[in-house]
């Protein structure tokens, strides 16, 4: 069985994918959501446009009690959640996983497979990263907007023959998924991008055009671009393009209507993925000695917002 940790957008539309292809999923995500999927199904649409029966719940004891009464066991667990939110995530399912689970992290930011492994250490642990574009406007219903593509990595020959087996499951659910030996340079090329685009909506709360449109705006993404860009360079991380500035130039055009998810949770008075996005930018700079000023000041500026509505 598929359980899916934090089934808010991509984690519903991965979840429910498979679930299509007759693969048992169970989704783990909030009350409101998870009771219009029990009630009506997953409503996917977009780009695809179908009702999925996938079994939701709220609670890990409820997942507990729907594994013990069919005789399952847990194969894979896709962690969907904010990046904060993994630690918490990963001890609330330790009840329900065995030594044979996978554990994929597909989320944002930098480390998260990091905190998988201390609380699993004798479980494989994967990282992902996507690209596709999806939100969830209403309790029960996914909306997937845009096409992209999903990386699975690995450290080990294990691993990685694991790996295959979830990218083969992913892509005959029709998700645009591969193998990517160099997963590191995967997560770091899509930080950058993040390291740009979700801060400077957030604070200055604007659609993802305006990073380009504004003259300002563009300038200070490029500074926290390059900034991050040199703590690549220094960690020896190989990126998966060659001009990460034009990249992320190229998905702000392309992505332009968007609401980015920073600026979703600071409307919605949530943390932020600040900490694992420029956050870990600063620590590893800092810890090279390249100067990471830009990324310092639009870092303290969230954490000024957060603290503005956060306990």
């Amino acid at each position: 069985m598929f359980i899916v940790m934090g089934s808010g957008s991509v984690g519903s539309l991965f979840g429910g994918l498979i679930a299509s292809e007759k693969f048992d999923v169970l989704l783990v995500g909030r009350k409101s959501h998870v009771d219009k999927i029990n009630e009506s199904g997953l409503k996917i649409k977009g780009l695809i446009n179908q009702v999925v029966p996938v079994k939701a719940v709220d609670t890990i004891p409820q997942a507990k009690e729907i594994l013990t009464k069919s005789d399952q066991k847990v194969d894979y667990v896709f962690f969907t959640t904010k990046a904060h939110q993994t630690e918490t995530a990963a001890k609330q399912i330790l009840p329900i996983v065995n030594s044979e689970t996978v554990l994929i992290s597909i989320q944002n930011g930098i480390g998260t497979e990091d905190i998988l492994r201390k609380i699993f250490p004798e479980n494989s642990i994967l990282r992902g990263i996507t690209t596709i574009g999806v939100c969830k406007p209403d309790p029960g219903v996914v909306d997937f907007t845009g096409e992209g593509k999903t990386y699975i990595g690995y450290q080990t020959t294990a691993e990685e023959h694991k790996a295959r087996k979830i990218v083969e499951i992913m892509r005959k659910s029709g998700i645009d998924a591969f193998i990517e030996s160099n997963i590191q340079g995967a997560v770091f090329t899509k930080t950058i991008v993040n390291c740009v685009l979700n801060p400077l909506t957030a604070i200055h709360q604007v659609k993802n055009k305006e990073i380009y449109n504004q003259i300002t705006l563009r300038n200070q993404a490029i500074s926290l671009a390059e900034e991050a860009w040199a703590v690549t360079k220094a960690l020896k991380i190989e990126l998966l393009s060659d001009d990460p500035i034009k990249m992320t130039f190229d998905i702000i055009k392309k992505t332009g209507e968007n609401t980015s998810s920073m600026l979703t949770d600071i409307l919605n008075k949530r943390k932020t993925e600040i900490d694992f996005l420029n956050g870990k930018i600063i620590s590893l700079g800092l810890k090279e000695g390249i100067a990471v000023t830009n990324n310092q000041e639009i870092y303290s500026k969230i954490l000024t917002l957060e603290k503005s509505f956060l306990a």
